[in-house]
């Protein structure tokens, strides 16, 4: 359904319920939404599940239910503001860049899932050597941009991080890949 002269919409998924404000991200193929969404949230549990640039929280609102925390973690102001109120209890939203998270926030966490969804520049070496310090277990990487997929996942593997599984989303012009890594035993 959609209100003239809303400035957010409803987005219902077979997972959640989203409220996504104008200018916040979403993923835009809605016919490959819920397929997505199970494929980075089946089967994986724990105590600690981390959500980087989680726009107004499409994984870390599934997530919450297999893990006694997520923390979800935006930069942008408009989809922070929709982060917050998708999110359940166990959820804790951050208004940060990932980069600064990473650096300043997350030292002493231990997540036994981090979930990444950048923009089509991909994490970046910063990020990447950030994600590695976190020595988490399962990394699970959403990207739009095949080229910035393997940049990263390059220098993750070089750390130690094995390619799990890999699939592919076909939309217009871009594929988003869901990639899931398991690091050496630390």
């Amino acid at each position: 359904m959609v209100s003239i002269g809303a400035d957010n919409l409803r987005y219902q998924t077979a997972h959640a319920s989203y409220r996504v404000s104008a200018g916040s991200f979403f993923q835009v193929n809605c016919f490959l939404t819920d397929e997505l969404v199970t494929i980075v949230t089946q089967g994986v549990s724990g105590s600690t599940a981390l959500d980087l640039y989680a726009g107004v929280g499409l994984f870390s609102a599934v997530l919450n239910r297999e893990f006694d925390r997520a923390i979800a973690v935006e930069s942008s102001q408009t989809s922070f503001a929709d982060l917050e109120y998708n999110s359940p209890a166990n959820v804790k939203p951050v208004c940060a860049t990932v980069e600064n998270y990473l650096k300043n926030k997350a030292k002493k966490l231990r997540p036994d899932l981090v979930v990444v969804d950048p923009p089509r520049s991909g994490l970046g070496e910063k990020v990447v050597d950030g994600l590695i310090n976190l020595h988490a277990p399962c990394i699970t990487y959403v990207s739009c941009d095949p080229a910035t997929l393997a940049r990263d996942l390059k220098q993750l593997l070089a750390a130690g991080y094995s390619l799990e599984q890999a699939s592919n989303f076909t939309g217009d012009r871009n594929i988003a890949g869901g990639l899931t890594s398991r690091s050496r035993k630390m």
